[in-house]
């Protein structure tokens, strides 16, 4: 379902060509008869119309306060929501506006007798109309904009779900791929060449989801993907996988990992089971002693017997008797 309604291009001259285009099959036995009743019901149409297309994108915008937590806060990280509120009002706006104005213009055209008159009240009613919709093709833009971004948001089952998390090439998406039962769903973020990476594994009637997320950098100032990420961890997730590379070929050390894992810790509620990837690359006694330390499970993402044990752990984690 889209979040929200665009507004359709060349609003006005759609909107124009459709109104002449309906009046033109009106027909009258006196032919002067005929062209004011035409004329009248260009105004009417074009007004109705662009109420129509107007109010449309209005109502087909979704109530972003009625969301599910994770969507309402990923859609505020990929939008400016305020500025897209401002934005449908004002086109709400122009739709009323111009509907009233049809009522006021049909209202002086039918006290008219002279033809000539009557077109040129019917084309400064239109001129007006045109006028309205140049004056808000700013929101119009806004609105537009915003559909395309959020029209990529992600789309997630409500169902348990585990979230992986940790740096950066700490092998995630190797574990998600080697856990799922299926092809993974690749899902990009808008703006960025990052995805959303969702799988699904199962046994028997239990059922997980598991969402791999673009990693979460250690520090305050977070950029649009890391607060994506955060929003899921914060919303989505029942559980939080956390992946650490004690080989730190990954790029980051051992330590800043685990201060990492400490932080995520802290900051989410989430039940958290930390897995020590990479054992086949361990190359000091650094990660040895980590990964051995009881902490957490030690495996290589490339061991199908390990993972085949991971994928059980995880399923049985969501029942009341197991423990992480």
């Amino acid at each position: 379902m889209a979040l929200v309604q665009s507004v359709p291009g060349r609003l006005f001259k759609a909107s124009l060509e459709e109104a002449h285009g309906r009046a033109s099959q009106i027909t009258a036995k006196e032919r002067h008869v005929g062209a004011k009743v035409r004329e009248l019901a260009r105004v009417e149409y074009l007004a109705e119309a662009i109420y129509a297309k107007t109010e449309s994108v209005v109502t087909g915008t979704v109530n972003f306060a009625e969301l599910p937590d994770f969507q309402r806060e990923l859609a505020f990280a990929i939008t400016n929501i305020d500025e897209l509120r401002r934005a449908l009002h004002s086109i709400g706006w122009a739709g009323e506006k111009i509907n009233e104005l049809g009522f006021e213009y049909r209202r002086k055209m039918r006290g008219k007798s002279n033809l000539l008159e009557i077109t040129a009240l019917r084309k400064q009613f239109e001129s007006r109309a045109e006028s309205i919709i140049e004056k808000v093709s700013r929101d119009a833009a806004i609105i537009n904009n915003a559909e395309k971004a959020l029209r990529r948001m992600p789309s997630l089952r409500k169902m348990k779900t585990v979230l992986i998390s940790g740096y950066p090439n700490v092998g995630k998406s190797s574990i998600l791929n080697a856990l799922s039962d299926s092809k993974v769903d690749v899902q990009p973020y808008p703006f960025t060449t990052k995805s959303l990476l969702v799988g699904y594994m199962s046994h028997g009637y239990r059922r997980v989801q598991i969402v791999d997320t673009p990693g979460i950098l250690d520090r305050e100032a977070r950029n649009p993907i890391e607060k994506q990420a955060l929003a899921a961890i914060r919303h989505l997730s029942d559980k939080v996988m956390f992946v650490i590379d004690p080989s730190e070929t990954c790029g980051y050390t051992l330590a800043d990992q685990e201060k990492l894992l400490e932080k995520v810790k802290r900051e989410f509620s989430s039940d958290v089971l930390v897995v020590y990837n990479k054992a086949d690359l361990w190359a000091h006694d650094a990660g040895k002693k980590a990964a051995s330390s009881g902490r957490g499970l030690s495996l290589s993402s490339n061991d199908p017997e390990a993972m085949a044990a991971l994928k059980e752990r995880l399923l049985a984690w969501f029942d009341d008797r197991a423990k992480p």
